[in-house]
């Protein structure tokens, strides 16, 4: 009988096995170790419950789940899944040094595991499917030794998750997977192909557009007083950039999505920029000057405003009135554009120099 089910996958299995258990004293009692290491697992992840199938120095848990949890439910199985994995590691150091006074032979030996959420093939008393080869693999980074959780299965941590961190590993045959790992984990040295950080990085633009005699508009639009971050203050536009979009197709995407202009992103005119919150990770960004193509009217459900102003009405405007220090970034992306001659008129850039 075949049968698709949603289930909490766990792949576990013991660090440097093969190479202790060649010493002869390991080997002729390896029965023993293992047996005693599977009797762990089967206490701490008791039927019916959890499923369990050994797999020589390891072994595979399954658990059938709800086809939807809310996300505190999902949570709270990260939670419980966690307590278990330090209590069988716990009883499995005892084990080991029970096992290395008895026959006379170190066993400093470590566990890895790696945990996933999601869809699996129940086949007779078997299970298949890409979420159990996702499971394994995942268990396959955790080297030294630790904790491998797929990111995308438990996006939110629980407040008992102690020293895991996020990275994006590169599995074969896989692809690219966003995890949680723990410490022992993340301070090991892994080559670029196998893991890569990923910090948050936004592109943020101000866009014009040219009148007669070469002057120019700005439109500036205010955030809604519900926004976290800077309520109620004038802004241009932006946001994160996606994985494998560059700054241009980033900044064109948001103004298309969000104030539904079409953009021409001048590359040469930037400043870098920093947000900087209490106890949030520093938001690193680079701002561009853009100038408005053809003839959409702009419009957006996240302002609550939207306007264009001339240069003069924009250097009267207070600095309180924008988000940290925006206005003296435009008005140095500005003075910029100006003195490039792409414009033509040059007084106007004085003006404003005078006014910062």
């Amino acid at each position: 009988m075949t049968r698709d089910m949603t289930a909490l996958v766990v792949f576990t299995d013991v660090r440097g096995f093969t190479k202790w258990a060649e010493a002869n004293e390991v080997f002729a009692n390896l029965d023993h170790f293992v047996t005693g290491f599977l009797q762990i697992l089967r206490q701490r992840f008791p039927q019916p419950r959890y499923e369990l199938k050994p797999l020589g120095d390891g072994a595979l848990v399954v658990s059938e789940l709800p086809e939807q949890l809310k996300v505190r439910e999902v949570t709270s199985l990260l939670s419980d899944v966690l307590t278990t994995i330090r209590r069988v590691e716990r009883d499995f150091e005892k084990h080991c040094e029970g096992f290395s006074k008895q026959v006379g032979h170190s066993a400093n030996l470590q566990l890895g595991w790696g945990v996933v959420r999601g869809k699996v093939i129940r086949v007779g008393g078997d299970w298949a499917g890409h979420n159990l080869n996702k499971s394994s693999r995942l268990c396959g980074q955790a080297r030294p030794f630790g904790i491998v959780i797929d990111r995308d299965d438990f996006p939110e941590l629980p407040k008992s998750a102690r020293g895991l961190t996020s990275r994006l590993l590169r599995l074969q045959g896989i692809g690219e997977v966003s995890v949680w790992v723990t410490n022992e984990i993340a301070s090991q040295f892994l080559p670029r192909e196998l893991v890569r950080e990923t910090p948050e990085v936004h592109v943020a633009g101000t866009c014009i557009a040219e009148e007669k005699q070469g002057a120019i508009k700005l439109l500036i639009a205010r955030r809604s007083r519900g926004r976290r971050l800077y309520p109620g203050k004038f802004e241009g536009c932006g946001g994160q950039l996606r994985y494998s979009e560059n700054f241009v197709e980033g900044l064109r995407r948001h103004f298309s999505q969000e104030l539904n202009l079409d953009v021409e992103v001048l590359e040469h005119f930037h400043v870098f920029y920093e947000i900087r919150e209490p106890n949030e990770p520093v938001i690193p960004g680079i701002r561009f000057l853009c100038r408005r193509v053809g003839s959409n009217e702009p419009w957006s459900t996240n302002h609550s405003e939207l306007k264009w102003v001339t240069e003069e009405e924009f250097a009267n405007m207070s600095s309180e009135d924008f988000g940290g220090n925006l206005k003296h970034e435009i008005i140095q992306l500005l003075v910029a554009y100006r003195d490039s001659g792409q414009n033509g008129a040059r007084e106007p850039a004085q003006r404003v120099r005078r006014k910062q």
